[in-house]
C-alpha cells in the first residue's frame, strides 16, 4: 500500500510527537524521514503547530475509533460484558507503541502553549465515551441487570477506574498490569452489582 506524501509526514510526525514531544521534535527531523527537504512540508501543513494539531485531532478521532461499541452490541450484550470490552477497548489503546505513548503524553503532560485545544478534545472523548456509558448503564438498570441507583456516581467511579488503570499501565509490565486491571475491574463491578451501598 502505498501513502501520499501528507499521510508519510503525519506518520513519521507521530513517531517523532510521542518519542520527542513537541519541542523536541524539528520539522528537519520529519521531512529526513519522509525523504523530503524541509520547505516541503508547507506543501501540506502550514506550519509545526498545524501539523501537530493535525495529528492531535486524528489521535483522539482513532482513540473514539478504537473504543467504540456500537448500539446493536449494547441492546444485544449484557451490562457486566460490555463494561469490561470497553476497558479492553481503552487498555489495547494504550497499549499501542506508538499512540498510547502519544496519548499518555498528551494528556499528563500537555503542551502549555497547547494546553487549551487538548483539553477541548479531551473533552469531546469524555463526552464520547460518557454517551457509550450511560447507554450501557441505562440498559443495564432497565433490564434489572444492576440495582437501582443513579447514573451519575456508576459513571464517575467508572472513569476513576479507568484513570487509575491508565496511569499504572506506565509501570508495570504488560502481564502484571493485566492482572491488576481484572482484579480493579471486578471489584468495581461487586459495587455496582449492589448499588454502590
Amino acid at each position: 500500500m502505498s501513502f501520499s506524501t501528507s499521510e508519510l509526514i503525519k506518520q513519521h510526525a507521530l513517531q517523532l510527537f510521542a518519542q520527542k514531544g513537541y519541542y523536541g521534535t524539528s520539522l528537519n527531523d520529519v521531512a529526513s524521514l519522509v525523504g523530503i527537504k524541509k520547505p516541503s512540508l508547507y506543501a501540506h501543513f502550514k506550519n509545526k503547530d498545524d501539523l501537530y494539531m493535525t495529528i492531535l485531532q486524528e489521535l483522539m478521532e482513532t482513540f473514539m475509533d478504537r473504543v467504540a461499541i456500537d448500539s446493536l452490541e449494547i441492546q444485544s450484550s449484557s451490562t457486566k460484558p460490555l463494561l469490561k470490552r470497553l476497558l479492553i477497548n481503552m487498555i489495547d489503546f494504550w497499549k499501542d507503541e506508538t499512540l498510547g505513548l502519544l496519548y499518555k503524553r498528551t494528556l499528563l503532560f500537555p503542551e502549555e502553549k497547547f494546553r487549551s485545544s487538548i483539553h477541548e478534545h479531551f473533552l469531546q472523548t469524555e463526552t464520547y465515551t460518557t454517551d457509550i456509558l450511560s447507554k450501557i448503564f441505562s440498559k443495564g438498570l432497565d433490564k434489572g441487570e444492576i440495582p437501582p441507583q443513579p447514573l451519575e456516581p456508576l459513571i464517575d467511579a467508572y472513569y476513576c477506574l479507568i484513570d487509575g488503570l491508565f496511569v499504572q499501565r506506565f509501570f508495570y509490565s504488560s502481564s502484571d498490569f493485566d492482572k491488576k486491571a481484572e482484579h480493579a475491574f471486578e471489584h468495581y463491578w461487586k459495587a455496582t452489582e449492589i448499588g454502590g451501598k
